[in-house]
């Protein structure tokens, strides 16, 4: 469904006036220092700051700003030094042998010696605490899944204060990428001990920035960390900025006047509505508008997609999404180009393929647009002759049902309006995200609008959707897909070391997933930030994961 200019304008204008209201907490708060302050927004609600919960996009930022961890990507997605200097795999892939950086120091904290600004050098069992943390029940960490059957009876050990070994049931060749994860992020056992259920509101760790104060659903003030061990290529110690502020506004509308009045520094999230708005020559509210941002784009692993529930022995599977001509027929009858260009003003690209995105090892890119192999799987002749096959039609309408959470509801009058026309009677149930994420997990959605964003940067992390033994609750298979051909070419790509031979793996696989379509893959997304003028450094990854540490103000000219 199309929104109009007017209603984005009168919008933005009622968020100007709740907005003018707002006391923004940066700019009075007596622990704010005085210097390069980078202000951002967090619409989702910041739960904890302890790294063993940081399962959605507000955790994982304030988990990389707040700590390290052994690895991280770099802008190739590849994995690269940070708490180890380097590593190295036995031939087997088993064994994965860490070196440690000598002179790392953890955030000044009382819990070391009773004092506020004692502190401690980082050592090796630091990290195997913080990353055997993960697995204890007690922890009750949604991020315990990493190392879930994974390790062999000597897990993770440290051989002595700068040294440590994992060691692995069977090879896992996405290992790194899993241990560049938020969940995965180092803390100092002594302020989980000293802290105990207050730990979520005492972070202490060794990353760029520590916390100043967080006023929980307002604002949060991170502070450089003085000691941080990190230098640039002229030797210069970042971070460059002196602190982060962290606003809480879930209102877009809200925050987007908060942006274009320069309270933000930096907005994302755009949707057409806004997009159609910042376009305009003469916007009503600021003439001068398109002269004080800079506009960032770049890939985003984020496929989103319809789920068909399909396990036919729970009490939500509809008898006919278990009819493989159904699904062809909502899948021909899907006009994604059409999607992206009124739902998302152009931004993303229409999911030709499967669930891997562009931008990953085993993506096909003849499924672009612009492949001159490309075929446009919109065709309406081909989803009404199917619906006809399987027995449904005007005298005997289709009804489902489709789940999904009010940030996307577009999408799902979209879909009920594109459907109508095959008489697919498509009936919309809205829920706020737990509520949904629950009713998904618990196999209790016929229908469901769903994303998945990486986690790390290989495609088995999108495969493993369809592996039948992680059928929810067991794993992220939340259509309960079960094809053991596919199950067998799973095992055998966690096998392969060789990515070049895993990519043909994955290719096959993700094949066998599209002509069983147990999902409906809708577009692959795209990062596109609005920074103000007078930044540089803003570096944002495909995970969507920025990079603060390089991030300063430049003199105007």
């Amino acid at each position: 469904m199309m929104f109009k200019d007017t209603t984005v304008v009168r919008a933005l204008f009622l968020g100007f006036l709740g907005f003018s209201g707002l006391i923004f907490l940066a700019s009075c708060h007596q622990n704010q220092p005085r210097g390069m302050v980078f202000h951002y927004n967090q619409e989702s609600p910041l739960l904890s700051l302890d790294p063993a919960h940081a399962r959605d996009q507000a955790g994982n930022w304030t988990a990389r700003l707040l700590y390290n961890r052994l690895v991280e990507l770099n802008h190739a997605q590849e994995p690269v030094p940070s708490l180890a200097t380097r590593w190295s795999i036995d031939s087997g892939g088993l064994i994965y042998r860490f070196t440690l950086r000598d002179s790392v120091w953890f955030h000044p904290d009382p819990c070391f010696n009773q004092q506020k600004h004692s502190t401690r050098v980082l050592r090796a069992e630091d990290i195997v605490y913080s990353l055997k943390r993960l697995s204890d029940p007690a922890t009750a960490s949604p991020g315990a899944w990493i190392f879930r059957d994974r390790l062999a009876p000597r897990g993770i050990v440290a051989t002595d204060s700068l040294h440590l070994e994992i060691h692995l049931r069977s090879p896992f060749p996405p290992m790194l990428g899993l241990l560049s994860m938020g969940y995965c992020s180092v803390v100092a056992p002594e302020a989980v001990s000293y802290y105990a259920d207050n730990f979520r509101s005492h972070p202490v760790g060794t990353g760029p920035f520590r916390l100043a104060y967080w006023e929980e659903g307002e604002s949060m003030a991170l502070h450089r960390h003085s000691q941080y061990f990190e230098k640039d290529n002229e030797g210069q110690a970042i971070p460059y900025l002196d602190a982060v502020q962290i606003h809480f506004m879930a209102d877009k509308s809200t925050a987007a006047m908060a942006f274009l009045q320069g309270r933000l520094d930096v907005y994302w999230g755009w949707d057409a509505a806004f997009q159609r708005y910042l376009s305009r020559s003469t916007p009503a509210l600021n003439p001068t508008l398109g002269k004080t941002y800079q506009v960032i784009k770049g890939p985003y692993l984020n496929t989103e997609y319809i789920g068909f529930l399909m396990n036919p022995l729970s009490q939500a599977a509809h008898p006919a999404l278990q009819d493989l001509r159904v699904r062809k027929a909502l899948h021909h009858g899907t006009d994604r180009r059409a999607l992206v260009r009124a739902l998302r003003g152009g931004i993303g690209y229409p999911a030709y393929g499967g669930l891997v995105p562009p931008g990953l090892p085993g993506f096909d890119s003849s499924k672009l647009e612009s492949s001159p192999l490309h075929r446009d799987p919109y065709d309406r002749q081909a989803a009404l002759r199917f619906l006809r096959e399987a027995g449904y039609g005007p005298d005997r309408p289709l009804r489902l049902s489709l789940e999904t959470n009010p940030s996307y509801a577009d999408i799902a009058q979209f879909l009920q309006n594109q459907w109508a026309s095959l008489g697919v009677q498509l009936q919309i149930r809205v829920s706020q995200g737990p509520t949904l994420r629950q009713m998904i997990s618990g196999q209790e959605a016929t229908m469901f609008r769903a994303s998945w964003i990486a986690d790390y940067p290989d495609a088995e992390n999108y495969l493993a959707l369809g592996y039948g033994p992680f059928t929810v609750p067991n794993g992220p298979n939340y259509t309960c897909y079960d094809n053991p051909g596919y199950d067998r070419l799973y095992r055998q790509g966690l096998q392969e070391n060789d990515l070049l031979k895993r990519v043909v793996l994955y290719r096959e696989m993700d094949s066998i997933m599209q002509n069983d379509r147990p999902y409906l893959a809708l577009y692959y997304d795209q990062m596109q930030h609005a920074l103000q003028n007078g930044w540089t450094g803003w570096q944002v990854s495909p995970l969507n994961l920025p990079d603060f540490r390089y991030l300063r103000r430049v003199p105007s000219r």
